[in-house]
């Protein structure tokens, strides 16, 4: 809304509100990020990461990747974490699912293990049959 020019959202008339508390947060979240300025109005990052058709974070993740030289990773990331919960853990097999996952797991947090799961995911030339039906399934 900001990047449209509605800058005050409080007296906006919204057709289903959300709660005063829920967008001053947002603002804040806005302004932690280097979205917004002092004065609550959109700063040229802030114009950039509206570009995207994303969370906040993951914009402002996308754009500082390009400086710092591993867009194709934060790519990646970003992807695996649009698409939701990857791992099959049914209750019967929680345990041989729990292992199998492990051997994805990265100490550094979940985002490194999603792009591990990817890279291996390509070794395997994005096969079906390849490492992820290979590593989660869970027949015998």
């Amino acid at each position: 809304m900001k990047a449209m020019g509605i800058n005050d959202l409080l007296s906006f008339d919204f057709m289903d509100p959300p709660s005063p508390q829920a967008l001053i947060s947002a603002m804040e979240q806005l302004y932690s990020l280097g979205a917004l300025d002092e004065e609550g109005l959109l700063t040229k990052l802030g114009r950039k990461m509206a570009e995207f058709p994303m969370e906040p974070p993951l914009s402002k993740m996308l754009l500082a990747s390009v400086d710092l030289g591993c867009s194709d990773e934060i790519l990646t990331i970003t992807a695996m974490i649009q698409t939701g919960n990857i791992f099959y853990r049914p209750r019967e097999k929680q345990a041989q699912a729990d292992q199998k996952r492990a051997k994805f797991f990265q100490p550094e947090g979940d985002h490194l293990t999603l792009l591990v799961v990817y890279e291996a995911w390509k070794a395997k030339n994005f096969s079906v049959h390849g490492v992820l039906r290979t590593l989660f399934s869970l027949d015998p």
